[in-house]
C-alpha cells in the first residue's frame, strides 16, 4: 500500500508542476516573442523542458519601434547579467535615445547599445536603421545602426532567465550570425502557442490531479480506519 501511496503523490506532483507551466503559458499568451514551455518527466524527477523554440505567427502593429523576426535567429540586449537574447521586438526609446525593450534593457547593434533621435526610422529586413526624413519616405545613405541577429548551433538548449530574456543552458555556446533570418518592421511575432489546446491540455490535467487527490484521501481513510482498530481493546 505504502508504494501505491508514494505513486499517488509523485503523480499529484507531477500534474501540478504541469499545471504551473501551461497556467505560465497561458498568462503570457500575449507576450510579444513568447515561447512556450513544456514539461517532462524523467527518472521520477519533475524536469522542464527548454522552451519550444518554433515560429509564432506574425501580428502588424504599425509602431516603427515594432520588430517581429522570421526564421532563426534572436536580437542581443545587454542585461545585468550579461548578453542575453530574446525574440521579442516591442521596443522603446529611453530619455537618452537608447532602444530598450520593455523591461528597460538596451538593445545591441554590431556596433554596441542602438541609439536614435527619434521614431522616425526605416528598418530593413537586414536589420538595418535608416533615419527618414520628414516628408520623405526614402531612408538617408548611411545607416544609424544594424541590429545583431544571431543564432546557435542546431539543438542548443535555451533557458527563460529573470529578465525576461533567453539564454543558452551552455554559458559556453557561442552565438553566430543570423544569415537566415528577417526583420518586419511595425509587427510583432506572437506567442508560439494555440490558446485552445493550453486550455485543454489543463482541464485534461486538472482532471488528473484530482484522480491522484481521490487515490491519496483514498489511502488515508484506509490509515485512519487501520488505526481505529488497532486501537480499539
Amino acid at each position: 500500500m505504502r508504494i501505491g501511496y508514494y505513486c499517488a503523490a509523485l503523480g499529484t506532483r507531477e500534474q501540478q508542476k504541469r499545471l504551473e507551466v501551461i497556467s505560465n503559458n497561458i498568462a503570457n499568451t500575449n507576450t510579444a516573442g513568447f515561447k512556450k514551455d513544456t514539461v517532462q518527466f524523467k527518472d521520477f524527477m519533475v524536469q522542464t523542458s527548454s522552451p519550444r523554440m518554433e515560429q509564432g505567427s506574425i501580428r502588424t502593429t504599425d509602431n516603427p519601434l515594432n520588430i517581429a523576426l522570421t526564421g532563426e535567429g534572436f536580437l542581443k540586449v545587454q542585461t545585468d547579467q550579461g548578453i542575453q537574447y530574446t525574440r521579442n521586438g516591442d521596443f522603446r526609446l529611453a530619455r537618452d535615445g537608447t532602444m530598450t525593450t520593455m523591461e528597460g534593457w538596451p538593445v545591441l547593434g554590431k556596433n554596441g547599445p542602438i541609439r536614435l533621435t527619434s521614431t522616425n526610422v526605416r528598418i530593413t529586413e537586414n536589420g538595418q536603421i535608416f533615419d527618414v526624413t520628414e516628408g520623405n519616405a526614402t531612408p538617408n545613405k548611411d545607416s544609424i545602426a544594424t541590429f545583431d541577429l544571431v543564432r546557435f548551433a542546431p539543438k542548443t538548449p535555451m533557458i527563460k532567465t529573470a529578465n525576461g530574456c533567453l539564454a543558452p543552458s551552455d554559458p559556453t555556446a557561442a552565438p553566430l550570425p543570423a544569415t537566415d533570418c528577417n526583420v518586419q518592421q511595425g509587427c510583432l511575432e506572437q506567442a508560439n502557442f494555440n490558446m485552445v489546446e493550453e486550455m485543454t491540455q489543463m482541464i485534461d490535467t486538472l482532471r488528473t490531479f484530482e484522480s491522484y487527490q481521490k487515490v491519496l484521501q483514498s489511502f488515508d481513510q484506509i490509515d485512519s480506519e487501520l488505526i481505529t482498530k488497532l486501537a480499539s481493546p
